[in-house]
């Protein structure tokens, strides 16, 4: 990525921003989320409306955008976690200015919910991103943890490879672009819109049935995006089979809708999504697939180099 605009990365002292710019936070899981960075020796700042609720949001649009962005202007900060998920990023995203994050360079960590603001962050600044585990969950394991922590600070173990099963053979390199697949298919027709030309797309999802994947899928086909594509990189699909359908599979759905579709590798059941082994990936850099390994590992850090 030498050359291109890449985020600070967290550095012995500096803090990790937590804010809310979608749903509401749940009590008991934002405590156990806290308590692990702080225990990780790493100093935390609260967003001020953190705890807010309006609703199916963590409070109105103007009080989490003001929390985002005092985050972003603090000097102190150098790492911006969302909290959680569920809904309400894409509503803020039409009102932030993009020199201002290119200018910062702050790292932002999330995912679902998060991706459509990973996307405008490459899209219209330029900035890499880390699709990893929030703090909306309990229980997230030992090792999605510590590979969180040595991707935001560039350490080595953050590339190594995450292993899966394959649906279709070759090897491709390419930017990683993606997030949760319902909210990938909102960003089309935003100036945000994901670009897969000559990606390695990936994805995730969750209570999403399979006929509800089959039409994403068929969106993302029809808007040219899996043709485009170098590769097709899935995560867990979680809650996503169908009580009514049982004889539809949501990994018969990918096998329908990727194989004819994708020229390169399909590598599924990758460890990333709504899971507590959720392990973080970059938005953004540069990646290599391998479908006859079955395996998706990053090849340059997501962060600036230590030095």
């Amino acid at each position: 990525m030498s050359g291109r605009l890449r985020p600070r990365r967290l550095r012995a002292g500096r803090a990790v921003g937590v804010c809310a710019p979608g749903g509401p936070t749940e009590e008991d899981a934002l405590r156990e989320g806290l308590r692990w960075l702080e225990d990780a020796g790493v100093p935390v700042r609260c967003a001020e409306s953190l705890r807010s609720r309006d609703g199916y949001l963590a409070g109105s649009d103007d009080a989490r955008l003001a929390d985002l962005l005092d985050l972003v202007r603090d000097p102190d900060v150098d790492v911006i976690l969302f909290a959680r998920g569920g809904y309400g990023v894409g509503r803020l995203l039409p009102r932030l200015d993009p020199q201002l994050f290119a200018e910062t360079r702050k790292l932002f960590i999330g995912y679902s919910d998060f991706t459509a603001f990973a996307l405008w962050l490459w899209k219209s600044c330029g900035l890499p991103s880390i699709h990893g585990p929030m703090l909306e969950r309990s229980g997230i394991g030992p090792d999605a943890r510590a590979r969180l922590l040595a991707m935001a600070r560039g350490e080595p173990a953050a590339l190594d490879p995450i292993q899966g099963h394959a649906l279709a053979d070759g090897r491709t390199r390419g930017r990683l672009v993606g997030g949760n697949l319902r909210m990938i298919t909102t960003t089309l027709g935003t100036p945000w819109e994901i670009d897969t030309t000559d990606a390695i797309l990936f994805f995730e999802e969750i209570g999403e049935q399979p006929y509800a994947i089959d039409r994403s899928l068929v969106q993302l086909r029809d808007a040219g995006k899996l043709e485009a594509a170098a590769g097709v990189a899935v995560g867990r699909l979680v809650d996503c089979e169908s009580e009514r359908y049982p004889e539809v599979s949501a990994y018969d759905v990918l096998e329908r809708a990727l194989l004819p579709e994708v020229h390169g590798p399909v590598v599924r059941d990758l460890e990333f999504g709504h899971v507590t082994g959720n392990l973080a990936l970059g938005v953004g850099v540069e990646a290599e697939l391998d479908g006859d390994a079955a395996r998706l590992a990053l090849l340059e850090h997501v962060v600036e180099d230590a030095n």
